[in-house]
């Protein structure tokens, strides 16, 4: 049986990835007037900021299409990662911006992180509803041996 798409929950998704877009094609330095917005940020925090990134958006897209299979999570996170990836590369055109495999890794390692992360979510909660019930005593319930 097909599971429905959240429509509300696609919309936060798409909304996000065109935020992220936005956030990684804006100009760097010069003189324009969104140039320079991320003077305050340094390169290294910059560079660890991908991972997160990526990984809410691979969250926010398993939660909006409720992939329940892992090789649905895992083929969604390998479209995240491509974005990422696509988007280093348009940065070259980017006044002041660079593409870098780095960064395009950093990405992809962030869509992986949300992978494991939501696989282990998904045992434990499965692990958790399976726990054995508690043993009433005999005493408790009347019974004697």
């Amino acid at each position: 049986m097909s599971r429905p798409i959240r429509k509300r929950a696609v919309l936060v998704a798409l909304g996000y990835a065109a935020v992220l877009t936005t956030v990684s094609l804006l100009p760097s330095g010069g003189t324009g007037p969104l140039s320079g917005w991320d003077k305050e940020i340094s390169p290294g925090l910059q560079n660890l900021l991908h991972v997160p990134a990526y990984g809410v958006l691979v969250w926010l897209v398993a939660w909006a299409m409720r992939l329940g299979r892992l090789w649905h999570l895992v083929v969604a996170a390998m479209g995240c990662a491509a974005l990422g990836g696509l988007l280093e590369c348009v940065q070259a055109a980017v006044p002041g911006r660079f593409g870098s495999l780095e960064d395009a890794l950093l990405n992809a390692v962030g869509t992986g992180v949300a992978v494991l992360i939501l696989v282990a979510l998904r045992k434990f909660g499965r692990m958790k509803d399976k726990q054995p019930v508690a043993e009433t005593s005999t005493a408790a319930s009347g019974h004697r041996p």
